[in-house]
């Protein structure tokens, strides 16, 4: 199968089911690293399991993931846009980032079972979604129902902060690898030359 050259893929409808992303899927499937792909970004969000299918063909895309994002991008959208490798914004670009909405439904014990494993499950989704574009602080907030808005600046200024906070723990992970990976030096047992010896 040859690659896809250049393919742009639009994005603009609230996310809803992942037959969304089905064309767009396979062409990420089959892209490789001397094509280029550009996605076109300008979506409310929408159902986090559908984004999620299409986050997880981006990260194993072979080629390099191009964003235009213009308009309002928010919720999951925010979860496609940090996954580019580089992105333009449009002078309107806004985005909200906030927690998930969710729903059960059931009896009483049935809800409180699914909402306890929406809340971990989420937590463990967005923690890794927004690692080093959020600060702690921002992103125990955001999970207890406060809203933050950026416009184009702040989501610029918070990308340079992140690709230098990946750099950071990249190098720290790569200084562990190489300490790990150094031969033991063989323990002798500790002898008192003759000259300091007591006469």
């Amino acid at each position: 199968v040859t690659g896809v050259q250049t393919c742009v893929l639009p994005i603009y409808d609230t996310i809803t089911d992942v037959s969304q992303f089905s064309t767009a899927i396979q062409i990420l499937d089959i892209a490789k690293e001397d094509d280029d792909v550009e996605i076109h970004l300008q979506c409310p969000g929408g159902n986090v399991d559908a984004s999620g299918a299409f986050l997880h063909a981006l990260r194993k895309c072979q080629a390099p993931i191009h964003i235009v994002a213009s308009g309002g991008c928010h919720s999951a959208a925010t979860h496609i846009l940090l996954e580019a490798d580089s992105f333009e914004l449009a002078e309107n670009f806004n985005s909200l980032i906030h927690n998930g909405s969710s729903g059960a439904y059931g009896n009483i014990n049935e809800y409180h079972s699914k909402s306890d494993f929406d809340k971990e499950f989420i937590r463990r989704q967005y923690e890794g979604i927004y690692e080093g574009f959020l600060t702690p602080q921002e992103f125990s907030d955001m999970m207890r129902g406060d809203n933050i808005w950026l416009d184009a600046k702040g989501w610029y200024e918070r990308s340079l902060k992140r690709m230098e906070y990946f750099s950071k723990k990249h190098e720290a992970m790569e200084k562990e690898a190489q300490k790990a990976s150094r031969p033991k030096r063989t323990k002798k047992p500790l002898t008192l030359m003759p000259e300091n010896k007591a006469a």
